[in-house]
Order: structure tokens, then C-alpha cells, then sequence
């Protein structure tokens, strides 16, 4: 198993919790946080693993 930069990992879970807290933004402006939330996270983990294989 090739070891990886921390740093790659921090990038990942960073772009992970800024989709999630735009989702938690668009949710409270749409009334339905736990949806939103979930679809930001999901966003978060697609762009975070594109940005990761981009690399």
C-alpha cells in the first residue's frame, strides 16, 4: 500500500465539509436541513474524490 500525504486527506475532508455546510445553508433557507445536508456531504465526498484523482 503507497503511503499517502496527510495533506491529501485534509484536502478531501475539507471540500467533504464545506459542500455539507453549503447544504446545511440551503436547508435552513429551504426548510429541510437533514435533506440538504445529505446531498451536500454527497456532493462533497464526488468533488472531493475528483479533486484527489486529478492530483
Amino acid at each position: 500500500m503507497k503511503k499517502q500525504k496527510m495533506s491529501k486527506f485534509w484536502n478531501m475532508g475539507t471540500t467533504i465539509v464545506l459542500c455539507a455546510a453549503v447544504g446545511i445553508v440551503l436547508g435552513a433557507l429551504l426548510q429541510n436541513v437533514v435533506m440538504w445536508l445529505c446531498i451536500g456531504a454527497g456532493i462533497g465526498v464526488v468533488l472531493g474524490a475528483i479533486r484527489q484523482i486529478a492530483n
